[in-house]
């Protein structure tokens, strides 16, 4: 064996505090790669290995190219690597004795890079010593990005195992320092366009402490830095993905027909009154009471006889065999059956028409007989399934039962009458209004006023804005415009505006 490289470490200052040697010698048997060996040379005496007690600002290796704060510092697994990426002209650390001692090392030089790439190696201890490191530096209060950078191109392979897969390199002994060679920042640039685009975020587990219970903590500081999933909105502005939301009315009011259109819109990806779905996403919608040929002719009529882009499933009572029944979301077996049908439609939302069919375990009025409910609903939430609930109103007009329902809900929307609703001669009109808005600006949550007709048939919407859109009306007449020209100004119609005007006239704010 005999001595092909020496790494030496160094303090901040440029002593010299130990070094590593790499050894070599004939090829093993049946392999073209020679024998090698890595020996730490940081006892007093000159004898190998690392005495105990070694202090800790002593196992960073690759101190002296920590200057520049402004490029970023990559830490690698083991000093080949560093040497390379020194060669480079990039900053680059790693610590002694490879991922099983990480955590021994002092990583405080680099406290104040703004970036950090994590380069292990490809394999098992590879992850072990990232996962090493970052919980010794997450901490850094200047840190703000940290990323994950593997080379993927055969178990074990590390930075330089990628860096000879560059053609410009065909030639380099990865022992050799890259510093004089006629490609270097041909290299450094193909180096960089591979951060552009192959880094990946740290995994969110590693920014949380487990209890003994499983229970997982993370610090405020983790959290505020953690790539949570965007939640995706699915039908603008309100239903958004792995959201909790519900509707509730009177009887009679429409909430099903509300309901079926959302669900139409969101399969089909189309627009629905001012709501409107960038592209169709499979839907489950569990009805517990309606007729099935009611429900077949509200659906022809709602779609004018066309399939839906993406897949509508509908659970409904007269379609199930004699022997079943409908599932009982408040006991865990019922739980079970919807978790079930959502496992074989993997929907991105689900509608259940409604609470009082769904619920039976329980009172719907006790907050006890809501909680297991809730839970499931998160864990649905954790999947990215929406959850619609449908509900009654109680005589005051409110949701039914305990308020406990509203709390974990993202949005609540109340159908009701308008003031003007003369029963019996009018269409199916609704005000839609927002009781509960988590994520949704002011303006999103206007008042609609949304007319169901029926014509030849099929069934139509259409729709105006409410209560911001009739304050404006009112402005505008106020400032001498006319019912023509304040329609034209907002887009609504003449009679549209009339109407605002006499119901202004009646609350005397005109």
């Amino acid at each position: 064996m005999h001595t092909v490289m020496k790494w030496d470490y160094k303090t901040k200052d440029g002593r010299i505090v130990g070094h590593v040697v790499r050894l070599e010698g004939d090829t093993e048997p049946g392999s073209l790669k020679p024998r090698k060996q890595v020996i730490p040379y940081f006892k007093e005496n000159g004898q190998s290995g690392i005495p105990e007690g070694l202090p800790s600002e002593h196992r960073i290796f690759g101190l002296e190219s920590i200057s520049d704060y402004a490029n970023p510092v990559f830490i690698v697994e083991g000093e080949k690597c560093a040497y390379a990426l020194h060669g480079l002209g990039l900053q680059a650390v790693t610590s002694l004795s490879g991922s099983g001692q990480a955590n021994l090392a002092d990583w405080s030089a680099i406290e104040n890079a703004e970036r950090v790439y994590i380069l292990p190696d490809h394999d098992e201890p590879g992850v072990k010593y990232a996962y090493n490191v970052f919980r010794k530096i997450k901490a850094f209060k200047n840190l703000t990005e940290v990323s994950l950078l593997r080379f993927p191109i055969g178990e074990g392979a590390d930075v330089c195992d990628y860096l000879k897969t560059i053609p410009e390199l065909s030639d380099w002994n990865e022992l050799d320092s890259l510093q004089t060679h006629p490609a270097k920042e041909a290299v450094r640039a193909i180096l960089q366009q591979y951060l552009n685009t192959c880094v990946d975020p740290i995994p969110s587990a590693w920014h949380f402490l487990v209890t003994k219970h499983k229970h997982k903590l993370i610090s405020v500081n983790d959290f505020s830095h953690i790539r949570l999933p965007k939640r995706e909105t699915i039908l603008s502005p309100w239903l958004t993905e792995g959201s909790i939301n519900m509707v509730f009315a009177d009887r009679g009011i429409g909430k099903t027909f509300f309901c079926l259109s959302c669900a139409v819109a969101l399969a089909n990806g189309e627009t629905f009154l001012s709501y409107k779905a960038d592209k169709p996403v499979p839907v489950l919608y569990l009805d517990g009471e309606m007729q099935a040929t009611a429900m077949q002719e509200r659906l022809k009529q709602l779609t004018n006889g066309k399939p839906t882009k993406e897949t509508l499933s509908i659970f409904t009572p007269d379609c199930q065999d004699l022997t079943d029944h409908i599932p009982d979301i408040g006991a865990p077996n019922g739980r079970l059956e919807i978790d079930e049908l959502v496992n074989t439609v993997n929907p991105k939302v689900v509608f259940i028409d409604n609470i009082s069919t769904f619920i039976r375990t329980g009172h719907e009025n006790e907050g006890d007989s809501w909680s297991p409910v809730q839970e499931w609903a998160v864990q649905l939430r954790k999947r990215g399934v929406a959850v619609v609930f449908i509900h009654h109103a109680n005589k005051e007009g409110k949701q039914r039962g305990s308020h406990k329902k509203e709390d974990v809900m993202d949005i609540v929307i109340q159908l009701k009458r308008p003031d003007d609703f003369l029963q019996g001669t009018d269409d199916t009109r609704m005000m839609i209004k927002y009781t509960k808005s988590r994520h949704m600006g002011a303006f999103d949550t206007q008042d609609i006023e949304a007319t169901l007709k029926d014509t030849n048939g099929s069934l139509q919407w259409t729709w105006e804005a409410g209560d911001l859109s009739c304050q404006r009306a009112i402005d505008l007449l106020n400032d001498g415009l006319s019912m023509a020209e304040v329609g034209d100004e907002l887009g609504v119609s003449k009679s549209t505006v009339h109407r605002w005007k006499k119901k202004a006239l009646e609350q005397h704010s005109i």
